[in-house]
């Protein structure tokens, strides 16, 4: 079957990367043709003011070194947090029309330039031979509203896959993500597609039911997106499965991560940090430092993936790891810290001992902690979530022994029903 897969492309945020990889893996596992399509430039509806700031932010960057941009950077996202600019509501994007770049695309040397202009440091190369060297994706970008056409007619089957892409504020309501392209009766579903909110916005809400009756199965990752889902489509079937990182096997994983190629000698015993948010800085900074007394580990390796110079516990910051180097240091580790949804899934996976700091406040616009909620409470394990006001509750060690033929069932429970999707 010809089935085109859409999710978020694969890039530094490492759990969006392998929840990509897992899904189009699993699905070519099965013996289907699978076609991962993107279009990379969602964006809002242009303004004068958009233009305004475009031109302002290529002027800046000309005369003001990194350091004082990544400054000016951190200022906006603090008055962002603090209430100064409206984010209360969900930006609507909408799909690209770029007829330019579709015509450049086609000319010699297009793919050396992207590849020099989109992927300039260590880190972004490591992410492109993954993406589009190594076999683990057949991709196709769509430049023009005219590609989109081509792909329907093109398809079997399309699914939405994993990660937030449902969410409104994890980079705005995204129509690419809901398929509203696909206009034909092409049969359209969804595994694992998340909307990590406890209640969607009035202003979206609409616009995404209509998105929404077009799917003829609909799975998710949080029991609260079942229950946002069945409510606001009327239906019964909103089923609940695993992220497709839970697919694969650790063995396939760990024979994944064994493809690192890392530059620094590699401790024994080390302190894995993940930290995909830095909002809460100082709440990671105690609970490091908590882990090494508790542990009395004292080498710690921080994995940053959006280029940023922070340092936890005193430890490395390790700036040029791909998809494998993320697998291979989390695999390794003595103990994870994180503040990520798919570490999570990752040290579960591997059985590792780890603690979780929530990325966002409860009552934040946006807060994707509902996401960190289901899956601490589904496992028994909320004292695994950091209390920064104290408490030590996280010391206590995960039973595996518990825990494992649990996680087995959802994984065979989530299989056949990926299948039944397809299928059906």
């Amino acid at each position: 079957m010809k089935i085109k897969l859409v999710t978020f492309a694969p890039h530094p945020n490492f759990g969006t990367c392998l929840q990509s990889y897992a899904l189009n893996y699993v699905l070519r596992k099965m013996g289907h043709d699978v076609e991962f399509i993107y279009n990379r430039c969602e964006t809002p509806p242009p303004t004068f003011r958009h233009y305004v700031f475009a031109a302002l932010k290529r002027v800046l960057r000309i005369f003001l070194s990194g350091k004082q941009v990544r400054r000016l950077k951190e200022r906006k996202n603090a008055m962002s947090r603090n209430g100064q600019r409206g984010n209360d509501e969900p930006v609507i994007l909408q799909l690209p029309d770029h007829r330019v770049l579709g015509f450049l695309s086609k000319c010699p040397g297009y793919k050396f330039f992207a590849k020099k202009w989109y992927y300039g440091n260590l880190q972004k190369r490591k992410v492109y031979k993954f993406t589009f060297e190594d076999g683990n994706f057949n991709m196709r970008r769509l430049f023009t509203h005219a590609d989109y056409e081509k792909v329907v007619a093109d398809a079997d089957l399309f699914v939405t896959g994993s990660d937030q892409i449902w969410n409104p504020f994890c980079g705005g309501f995204n129509p690419m993500m809901f398929l509203e392209f696909v206009n034909d009766g092409t049969k359209c579903v969804a595994y694992s597609s998340s909307i990590s909110l406890p209640e969607l916005p009035l202003s979206v809400a609409p616009r995404m039911k209509a998105d929404l009756q077009k799917f003829s199965h609909i799975a998710v990752r949080e029991q609260r997106s079942v229950e946002l889902l069945s409510k606001l489509l009327g239906r019964d079937d909103i089923k609940l499965v695993v992220d497709p990182t839970y697919l694969l096997s650790a063995e396939e994983w760990e024979e994944f991560g064994d493809r690192a190629e890392i530059e620094f000698t590699v401790p024994d015993k080390y302190i894995f940090c993940y930290f995909v948010g830095d909002k809460r800085a100082d709440v990671y900074e105690r609970m490091v430092q908590d882990v090494k007394r508790f542990t009395g580990i004292e080498r710690v390796i921080n994995l940053e993936c959006y280029n940023r110079p922070q340092v936890y516990g005193g430890g490395i910051t390790y700036q040029d790891a791909g998809p494998y180097e993320w697998v291979y240091l989390l695999r390794h580790a003595s103990y994870v810290c994180m503040d990520s949804y798919h570490a999570t899934v990752f040290a579960l996976k591997f059985q590792k001992e780890f603690v979780h700091a929530m990325k966002n406040a409860d009552t934040e616009a946006g807060s994707q902690n509902t996401r960190m909620y289901d899956i601490l409470s589904r496992y028994g394990i909320l004292y695994k979530n950091y209390n920064a006001n104290g408490g030590n509750g996280w010391q206590q060690p995960i039973d595996y022994t518990r825990l494992a033929p649990l996680i087995e069932s959802e994984i065979k429970d989530s299989m056949d029903y990926l299948k039944y999707e397809i299928e059906n």
